[in-house]
């Protein structure tokens, strides 16, 4: 077994209450060693209970449906027909390269979907993780089961391409830590490195509840895709407040946090078709001659 069949092994046995202890390790770190008391404010604490009850929502949602979707997802998949790569392509060493390589492509995919989720149709499934005025390592939990369905899709597609499919463990946690790393409230920019890696900088100012910062910074992991696709933006310590208060989202009610999708399509529909039904011209009536 290899080095990163290893690693990838110990990576399966992660679950949810293991992902959780990473993430309340982290906040305890910011507190007593850097001294942040604020990261145990009741402000802190509420928006962490509300994002570890979402994380719930969402858990009790894949249980009552994961099944159907799995198939559902498979079945799309196979009918698409994608060639893969042969089934020895990585060997070895090699499935270190195959591994950053795949890193890389899921990043590019998760910038297309959170592109797609910043547009007027996507954003109530991406809503609930700019809900959280208070962004930490547990901000990672607060994102809506639509929205980690879709992720999931993309790394399914991308690794089986790439015949990487028993490496999705360490694959996930590897950026699911870098991701628990970003929304911690650090100023680091990564200096020469800053558009290769993602920083704490760099993603706080996606979270800004501010007009210059909305649908900027949008890769997870590689910045260089949105300096490539022009939604970079980093103009320096991000100061600004967090959340999406201004766009009437709630911060603390999970379940307001979890229903809001539900309710944004439902008004989304409603216009579309009051807006269709006006755009429709009226019919002229019709003679007894006709």
């Amino acid at each position: 077994m290899s080095l990163l069949d290893r690693i990838n092994t110990v990576a399966s046995h992660f679950n949810g209450p293991g992902l959780l202890v990473i993430s309340a390790l982290a906040t305890v770190a910011m507190y007593a060693v850097l001294r942040r008391k604020e990261e145990f404010s009741l402000h802190a604490i509420r928006n962490i209970a509300a994002s570890v009850v979402v994380y719930g929502l969402n858990i009790l949602a894949f249980i009552l449906f994961m099944g159907d979707l799995d198939r559902l997802s498979r079945a799309g998949y196979a009918a698409l027909n994608i060639p893969t790569l042969p089934a020895d392509f990585w060997q070895g060493p090699w499935q270190i390269v195959g591994a950053l390589l795949a890193i890389a492509m899921i990043d590019f995919c998760d910038y297309l979907s959170h592109r797609l989720m910043h547009t007027r149709w996507g954003w109530p499934s991406h809503a609930a993780h700019h809900s959280d005025t208070d962004v930490n390592a547990f901000s990672v939990f607060r994102i809506h089961a639509f929205e980690a369905f879709l992720m999931s899709m993309t790394y399914l597609v991308v690794l089986t391409w790439m015949q990487l499919p028993h490496l999705l463990p360490v694959v996930f946690l590897a950026r699911l830590v870098h991701n628990m790393y970003v929304h911690l409230d650090l100023d680091w920019d990564h200096g020469v490195l800053k558009y290769l890696i993602a920083s704490p900088r760099f993603h706080r100012w996606h979270h800004a509840d501010t007009t210059e910062a909305i649908g900027k910074n949008l890769a997870n992991v590689m910045p260089i895709y949105d300096v490539i696709f022009g939604t970079y933006y980093v103009p320096g310590p991000c100061r600004a407040p967090m959340g999406a208060q201004s766009a009437g989202l709630s911060d603390k009610n999970p379940l307001l946090i979890w229903i809001f999708p539900f309710q944004a399509w439902g008004t989304l529909l409603w216009q579309a078709c009051h807006q269709t039904k006006r755009a429709t011209p009226a019919e002229s009536p019709v003679s007894p001659a006709e």
